[in-house]
């Protein structure tokens, strides 16, 4: 068992967190022993009675036990959604600053990735309007089982701390991702979610949002055509690429 998906063709599963892993209202404010809460099931509902992770007299609750994944793997390379999304959007947001200027590799402004060790490698802006680039590609955190497959407990247990190591860079990139400021150092995060090998983090009081339980299917008469689907999904991109000029044109 491993992390990697499974090829199209082969038959297999590819892994999603499991029910157990979705019950978690994990939260990035201080210890592992206070930071986490169970909920009654995978979609939390209002006035639902949440349980301890960790019991009064140090015991775990049943889920810490389970598979994170469904069907389970070994390991699993744990990124952050954030911090992958603010290394592309600082290079959207600084894109046409300067002109790809050659002398720029002779200043350091322009040049490859840290970890690029090609011989042609490809070249990017490092630096601009005082601000270095960030990068994401070393960010990340490798989770192994001691078992037969990886539980939860195992998981939160490693990936917790990491966490929190780099409470104050979230801080910075989840503001800096909203046009805002860094948020301040009082500010109650939480994961939001549990992807397979990417975890979204917000503001605390935005994890009951995420785990809302999907509204009911709709009648079979009232799905929308494909055609409708086309036109909502074009409206959608053009609005998207309107804001995105307007907001160029405000930098």
């Amino acid at each position: 068992m491993d992390t990697a998906s499974a090829p199209a063709d082969s038959g297999e599963r590819v892994p999603r967190i499991s029910t157990a892993g979705k019950r978690l209202f994990w939260k990035l404010n201080g210890p592992l022993e206070g930071a986490i809460q169970v909920a009654p099931s995978e979609y939390y509902e209002p006035g639902a009675v949440m349980e301890p992770y960790f019991g009064p007299d140090g015991s775990l609750h049943a889920v810490s036990q389970a598979s994170l994944m469904e069907p389970p793997v070994s390991s699993q390379t744990v990124r952050v959604r954030c911090i992958d999304a603010w290394e592309e959007l600082w290079a959207d947001q600084h894109w046409g600053c300067h002109d790809a200027d050659p002398s720029d590799l002779d200043t350091g402004r322009r040049g490859p990735r840290p970890d690029d060790e090609t011989f042609e490698p490809n070249i990017y802006l490092l630096e601009c309007c005082g601000e270095k680039q960030p990068w994401a590609y070393d960010t990340y955190l490798q989770v192994a089982a001691q078992g037969e497959f990886l539980t939860v407990h195992e998981y939160v247990s490693a990936v917790h701390p990491w966490l929190m190591a780099m409470r104050d860079t979230l801080l910075d990139v989840l503001g800096n991702l909203e046009g805002q400021p860094k948020w301040p150092p009082e500010t109650k995060l939480a994961v939001l979610g549990l992807w397979p090998g990417s975890l979204r983090i917000g503001h605390e009081d935005k994890w009951a949002w995420w785990h809302r339980k999907p509204p009911m299917p709709r009648p079979a008469g009232d799905q929308l055509s494909p055609e409708e689907r086309e036109r909502r999904a074009i409206e959608r991109a053009m609005a998207r690429a309107a804001a995105m000029i307007r907001r160029r044109r405000h930098e």
